[in-house]
């Protein structure tokens, strides 16, 4: 059946009408699929092993009386995902599951507790020799791998494998944790109640609705409050200039961009390349935001060959300008506020008319 008799029948079955939102998928995707979309999910054709991981993922957020339609040979079989975990299918069916119709389960309670006390004992005398040599600082190669083993279990959507690699990660924070706990810096529970602290302070729009001003849910207003806590009186202070180029340069284009001033961010590169009729931003129209996105990584990485046939080291070039940008820019800071002006408190039409000053003259 294609999307369109799928339709057609189950409106015919009175379980969907023309204004009804819904979202059909194959069996193959259950995988990678959202259980709590606000609408109908109906599933084509599920196979037996992709019906027990649908099952089992449901019965993770929802009750097990949560209600599940099957549809086969034109009759409707109601069952509970209890029921359903254990149905074992025969021929072709549609499962519909709607999730605004399914009971939520309570949060699971979780402690560290017994991380924290395996820890403590690779840390105790006789425990691990290699573990009780490391600090902070030697311990920054494994955040770092870990880190990126997170991120590669996430570009894969390998669900078991992510919660192997976030279970790693999760040892780097307590290991960090426990030494500053036996240096008498901080504990783990400090850092759990000061990140929870932070972020309700940062969200006042959701836990303070009577008192919150409805800007602060904006990444200008998240900027503006973080700076207010930290005390920092510069727009770039707290980037740590140890990123990754790219990512460099993306942190320092957006907190210069939450204030307005994306203006400031214009090199001059770009028109110039379109005044040779190269118009970078053509090379990404598109619709999709998929398509534009490969588009995207195909001219960085033809530009990444270009600049190494070059001679150029492409993470070199563009950290050097990253950081040459902040000094610049925090030099900038700093004439204004000999002037007695700030540059969050100018227009951003001023703004970029000082800073053309500034360049010219520095």
């Amino acid at each position: 059946m294609n999307t369109e008799d799928i339709l057609y029948y189950l409106e015919g079955k009175g379980l969907l009408s023309p204004a009804d939102s819904f979202t059909i998928v194959k069996g193959e995707e259950i995988p990678f699929l959202s259980l709590t979309m606000p609408h109908l999910l109906v599933i084509i054709h599920p196979n037996q092993e992709e019906g027990a991981l649908f099952a089992r993922r449901a019965l993770a957020i929802y009750e097990n009386e949560s209600p599940v339609l099957l549809l086969a040979r034109g009759n409707i079989l109601r069952l509970t995902l209890e029921e359903f975990s254990h149905y074992e299918a025969k021929g072709d069916f549609l499962l519909l599951f709607d999730s605004r119709k399914a009971e939520k389960r309570s949060p699971v309670p979780f402690s560290l507790s017994d991380l924290k006390d395996t820890m403590h004992t690779l840390l105790a005398p006789g425990g691990c020799p290699w573990d009780r040599k490391q600090d902070h600082r030697s311990l920054c190669t494994y955040l770092i791998q870990e880190t990126a083993e997170v991120i590669d279990a996430i570009d894969h959507d390998d669900m078991d494998n992510l919660k192997e690699e976030l279970g790693d990660l999760l040892f780097q924070v307590v290991f960090h944790a426990t030494l500053a706990e036996k240096e008498g810096y901080f504990t783990m529970q400090d850092v759990e109640d000061g990140v929870n602290r932070k972020m309700i302070r940062r969200h006042p729009f959701v836990f303070d609705k009577d008192k919150s001003d409805s800007s602060v849910s904006t990444p200008e207003g998240w900027e503006k409050r973080k700076r207010i806590e930290k005390n920092r009186k510069y727009l770039l202070s707290g980037v740590p200039k140890c990123l990754p180029s790219l990512l460099l340069a993306c942190i320092i284009q957006k907190k210069v961009g939450s204030s307005g001033l994306q203006d400031l961010l214009n090199s001059g590169e770009q028109a110039r390349y379109e005044r040779n009729g190269f118009p970078l931003s053509s090379c990404l129209k598109s619709d999709r935001v998929a398509e534009k996105e490969k588009k995207a990584g195909a001219l960085l990485f033809d530009f990444v060959r270009i600049l190494r046939e070059e001679g150029i080291d492409p993470e070199l070039a563009l950290h050097r300008y990253s950081l040459n940008f902040m000094e610049k820019f925090h030099g900038f800071e700093v004439d204004l506020e000999k002037k007695g002006q700030r540059i969050t408190d100018i227009e951003p039409e001023k703004a970029l008319q000082l800073w053309k000053e500034y360049v010219s003259t520095h």
